[in-house]
């Protein structure tokens, strides 16, 4: 008699047990190779044939001859053999991705840690995880990348801090400090050097604006503050003397010969982050990628920190 369910009740265990007889041409056979008891096995096959409507095995009388293949056994052989081995596959694909091996990363960045950190990051876990496929995203603005994070369309974003307000989990990454940034014959050193200049920073940026604020109360004021969104763009108006830069020092390239940078201990740095949704799933890949651009962000750090001299 058919099922009254129909296909739609057929699972793997009917089509392993089924295989197995087939292939042994034995029940008790078929048991032993699965750990079943043969009642089990009987019990699956029942189902089965239920389930397609039809005998699938001629079973002799006292089971001792060999059980044989129907005309419509024969024909599901194949089908069966082939759903398991997708069935097989599935399951290898989904425990790489929850493994870490496989999948797709998804990553939204601003310019300066996907040009300055990034590539070194992508390197080491692109060789580490060679089964991870990584997609970089360029964030114009602080909300564009965090809405990309919160709607799910990236798993990582990269940017500094503070973050907008969010279902968001942050890890600290590197603190970048501000640089000024001159022409090389330029004879502005210092931020008290500023006053009467064209001061030149990035669009976007919060701490700008409390650059200025700190230029403002130290009486230090610009002939004006322009912002660029392309830190290149910066770096190439300071070269041609268009102007004088404050901006944090992954921005820029240190090792233009035609820009001197001037450190400003007395200027905050801004925080680097990675931001993460609180809610979803985190994938494993996303999770040792993180891990790897910290490892990436401390090697940085600790080459900028003065070695000290032997006594």
């Amino acid at each position: 008699m058919r099922n009254t369910d129909g296909w739609g009740s057929l699972e793997v265990r009917h089509l392993r047990a089924f295989l197995a007889v087939a292939e042994r041409r034995s029940f008790s056979g078929a048991a032993g190779e699965l750990g079943y008891t043969q009642s089990a096995v009987s019990q699956q096959l029942g189902a089965l044939e239920q389930i397609v409507g039809a005998p699938l095995f001629m079973r002799s009388p006292g089971g001792r001859r060999p059980v044989e293949l129907t005309q419509a056994g024969e024909a599901l052989v194949a089908h069966a053999e082939a759903i398991l081995a997708r069935a097989s596959v599935a399951r290898a694909d989904l425990e790489a991705i929850l493994s870490g091996e496989r999948g797709t990363l998804r990553i939204i960045t601003i310019q300066s840690v996907g040009a300055r950190i990034l590539p070194d990051a992508l390197a080491r876990f692109r060789a580490a995880h060679p089964g991870i496929q990584v997609e970089i995203h360029e964030a114009t603005s602080l909300p564009q990348l965090a809405g990309a994070v919160e709607r799910g369309a990236a798993h990582i974003g990269f940017a500094a801090l503070p973050t907008p307000p969010g279902p968001f989990v942050t890890r600290e990454l590197l603190a970048d400090p501000y640089v000024l940034v001159t022409p090389t014959a330029s004879d502005v050193h210092s931020l008290r050097d500023l006053d009467g200049h064209r001061l030149l920073g990035i669009r976007g940026c919060k701490n700008e604006l409390l650059i200025e604020q700190h230029l403002l109360a130290g009486g230090i004021v610009p002939s004006s503050c322009e912002r660029f969104d392309d830190n290149a763009l910066i770096q190439a108006l300071v070269a041609a003397d268009e102007g004088i830069a404050v901006v944090p020092r992954l921005t820029i390239d240190p090792t233009d010969p035609r820009i001197a940078v001037h450190a400003l201990p007395d200027l905050h740095p801004r925080q680097l982050t990675a931001i993460t949704h609180a809610e979803r799933h985190l994938p494993l890949a996303a999770t040792r990628f993180i891990e790897t651009t910290d490892q990436v962000c401390a090697a940085q750090a600790s080459q900028r920190r003065p070695r000290r001299r032997a006594a």
